[in-house]
């Protein structure tokens, strides 16, 4: 704005020195010939022409400093408007910029909602899960009571843990439906009935990964909700997770989900044979991957 109003100072200040030397301009001309030339101002037009003549000269003149006058105006208008466009330019920039921030921030806040309230709701399942379960009684009677979801949990990831100890390659090679009758008859084993609703609540964790991995965050923050995710599973939540996810098709695709099972001989040949890296966020686990797939 100042350099601006530099440029309009110095236009007017040219613009009183043209004034003010056309007005004084008959008292020099006519200094110059008495004085220095020392001409009788009658013979003058007889030697130098007609006075209009000089004037006609010097409209000339004023005519031609009007135009440059004119043309700087003119470059000052252009040099404005450009300037204008530039600060145009940068606030549209700006206010992208702006837009695109609020933008992300709604994105992020909706994403945080839906996954909170996914994670609150797997909570709440879990709380009211039940198993139905056949036990014994005090007079040694077999009778039908609801077990805990949690319970139940533990129990048969215990038992998926005995059986790999026993023989790791136990499940080696078993595909499809013998891999599920072999789950549905350690549940039968253990005095278990329908086990439906415990699938069903596992199945809660393939939407929170497909949530996380397809909604538009950014990588820190996905990082962090898989940490979240992971975090909020017990260790014998993510064994027996690690054993139906293969039979129930359950989609846990780069979700770095198992974080609390260990890289040992119990879990490995179960873990090459059914799962991938990305399922695993440890870098023992995605170490050991790498070298299956790409033997030396």
């Amino acid at each position: 704005m100042e350099n601006k109003n530099y440029h309009w100072l110095i236009l007017f200040v040219i613009l009183i020195a043209v004034i003010t030397a056309w007005l004084s301009f008959p008292i020099f001309f006519e200094w110059l010939i008495t004085k220095h030339f020392h001409i009788n101002p009658e013979d003058y037009g007889k030697k130098f022409g007609a006075v209009g003549d000089t004037y006609g000269s010097l409209n000339t003149l004023i005519s031609s400093i009007a135009l440059c006058a004119v043309a700087y105006s003119t470059w000052l208008q252009v040099t404005s408007l450009k300037e204008t466009r530039e600060v145009n330019a940068k606030q549209l920039t700006l206010a992208k910029q702006a837009h695109d921030e609020q933008m992300i921030e709604s994105q992020n806040a909706i994403f945080a909602t839906k996954f909170y309230s996914l994670l609150n709701f797997k909570k709440d399942k879990l709380n009211a899960l039940t198993i139905q379960k056949r036990v014994k009684n005090d007079e040694n009677e077999w009778r039908l009571a609801q077990e805990p979801g949690m319970q139940a949990i533990e129990i048969i990831a215990n038992e998926f843990i005995k059986l790999n100890r026993k023989n790791n390659k136990l499940y080696i090679g078993v595909k499809g439906d013998d891999l599920f009758d072999a789950y549905r008859a350690v549940c039968s084993e253990l005095n278990y009935g329908s086990v439906s609703s415990l699938v069903s609540y596992f199945y809660i964790y393939e939407d929170l990964c497909q949530l996380i991995r397809k909604s538009k965050i950014s990588d820190e923050d996905r990082k962090f909700y898989k940490s979240v995710l992971s975090s909020s599973m017990t260790q014998a939540e993510q064994i027996l997770l690690l054993w139906i996810c293969p039979m129930f098709k359950i989609d846990i695709e780069d979700s770095e989900i198992f974080t609390l099972i260990a890289c040992t001989e119990v879990f490995k040949e179960f873990a090459f044979e059914f799962h991938k890296s990305s399922h695993f966020k440890s870098v023992k686990w995605k170490d050991v991957f790498s070298k299956i797939q790409t033997p030396a």
